[in-house]
């Protein structure tokens, strides 16, 4: 039973329930988007890996698992225990189980992005060990924030040192993994532009909109993440910190789907800077299990058909005529050195780049000069 001081304390009810009503509320609307993107994302890309379908639906049902938390707990604020002002400082057990839920998801795109990073730095574990670790560690420290929640069951007293520890970290931990995620796609990003070259205008400005697309998805779970950890840190006796949380599994999640969703997009953004810069750029993509993209540009650019629908390769390189060729008809060859970029559409929106030196096995060659 509540006691009478606990009853008589003075509430700021826009800052307790209406700061949980407002978290919600952004919540559930991004909840929608999670679900809008889902159902885009397997009409779109039916062939992508299943690897690359399960963490989509992992995602999905964390989503929908944290969305159903937060409306047992905001039933219980507003419903079950209406106008008791004094449960401003009850901890429901819904809502504890939100933090959880909210580092699993946070754990499932980390490690999502962390792939990327281990590919596009030729599987260097020293890169990407760092960044797991120390998302399985924030994992770690909302599992024990929920069980402190659960037993104290009262925001007074999980403003006590160890508890309010565990949570700080984990918040911190959080925004810690998302910059040096951004700062390593950012970094091979600028890496792919520098071995592009100032010839390739295409392909320059397509990874001038991966970086872009990069930082926009990493932007705003990082600065809701340090949004609500300096609120717990300046005002842990209001609950606008944990408003603030409810929406940080909601922005993680959206940040997954639509660094998978934005590939046909700029294949399109592609297109219309090839028609603005007024190549002579062919694209096509051939449907079924053989499928290759294939693309000619009159500047400077060789293709190579894969054989492999989940692995498609472009090798862009200086063009040279060939000296064995005699005539009108004669055709040009790829000179050292060549850079050959891999992209994986199926299951990354990243270009992985491996620079060779020397011509390739089998040299392509482009189609008869007119």
């Amino acid at each position: 039973m509540d006691s009478p001081e606990a009853a008589a304390a003075p509430v700021d009810l826009g800052r307790t329930f209406g700061a949980l009503l407002l978290g919600s509320a952004m919540a559930f609307g991004l909840s929608g988007i999670v679900s809008t993107q889902c159902v885009v994302y397997y009409k779109q890309y039916p062939k992508d890996t299943t690897r690359t379908k399960c963490t989509v639906g992992v995602s999905w049902i964390l989503d929908i698992a944290h969305t159903i938390f937060v409306i047992v707990a905001i039933y219980e604020y507003f419903i079950t225990y209406f106008g008791e002002a004094a449960r401003a400082d009850w901890i429901p057990w819904s809502l504890a189980l939100s933090v959880v839920t909210t580092a699993l998801q946070t754990l499932l795109v980390h490690c999502f992005f962390a792939e990327k990073i281990y590919r596009s730095s030729q599987n260097n574990w020293l890169i990407t060990a760092p960044i797991v670790v120390i998302a399985f560690i924030r994992v770690v420290c909302a599992t024990i924030t929920t069980a402190n929640m659960i037993r104290l069951g009262r925001f007074s007293a999980f403003s006590d040192i160890f508890p309010r520890t565990m949570f700080t970290t984990g918040l911190t931990l959080s925004a810690v993994v998302d910059i040096l995620i951004t700062g390593w796609l950012c970094y091979y990003l600028r890496e792919i532009r520098t071995r592009i070259g100032p010839r390739g205008t295409v392909m320059v400005r397509m990874v001038d909109s991966l970086t872009l697309y990069t930082l926009e998805n990493a932007a705003l779970p990082c600065f809701a993440a340090i949004a609500s950890l300096i609120c717990w840190l300046s005002m842990p006796h209001n609950l606008i910190f944990m408003g603030l949380h409810l929406v940080i599994s909601k922005l993680y999640a959206n940040s997954l789907l639509a660094s998978l969703n934005m590939r046909n997009e700029l294949r399109q953004i592609e297109g219309r800077m090839r028609y603005h810069l007024g190549t002579t750029t062919s694209f096509r993509k051939d449907q079924g299990p053989e499928s290759a993209l294939q693309i000619q540009n009159s500047r400077s650019m060789s293709t190579t058909d894969s054989r492999d629908p989940k692995h498609q390769e472009y090798m862009l390189s200086d063009l040279q005529p060939d000296p064995n060729a005699q005539g009108k008809g004669k055709r040009r060859v790829a000179k050292e050195p060549t850079t050959i970029i891999q992209f994986r559409p199926a299951s990354s929106t990243y270009w992985n780049v491996i620079a060779q030196s020397g011509k390739p096995d089998s040299p392509n060659e482009l189609a008869p000069e007119p």
